[in-house]
């Protein structure tokens, strides 16, 4: 299984270390180079600064721990690219967008988590609760509260 790492500050690095711990080996990176932190465990593995040439790759899941502003860019492009996601929260700073994730992410075969499943369960209760620019049926199935 071929995994991408998009965002190496620490979050990434901790997402890193346990692809490792887990016996992986087959993680590539996606990077603009502005982590404030030494780059000498990440030398061992290939490393983008495009994120279509990363995807290109065509890795199976794509870890995002980038700024939060620059999730759903990460996201929509790998979930295009038919990659599972698992993106550390919050999934946005903006509900802009957000849709157009889960309409790209939308068939049986697809997979996306958020990295604080607890949090999210809080935020859906919240907007079921608001009904905020959607209907509860669609929240429902964004946020199964089972």
């Amino acid at each position: 299984m071929k995994f991408l790492i998009a965002g190496l500050g620490s979050i990434g690095r901790r997402h890193l270390r346990n692809l490792k711990a887990l016996g992986q080996q087959d993680i590539i990176l996606y990077r603009t180079h502005q982590a404030t932190l030494p780059d000498t465990e990440l030398c061992d593995h290939p490393t983008f600064t495009n994120l279509e040439e990363a995807l290109a790759e065509k890795p199976n899941g794509v870890i995002v721990s980038n700024p939060t502003a620059l999730h759903l860019t990460v996201a929509q492009a790998a979930a295009e690219a038919g990659a599972a996601l698992l993106i550390e929260k919050p999934i946005s700073d903006s509900l802009i967008g957000i849709r157009d994730l889960q309409t790209r992410s939308n068939k049986p075969e697809d997979r996306s988590w958020s990295a604080s499943i607890f949090a999210i369960i809080r935020s859906c209760r919240k907007l079921s609760a608001l009904s905020i620019q959607t209907s509860s049926e669609s929240i429902e199935r964004a946020c199964p509260l089972g």
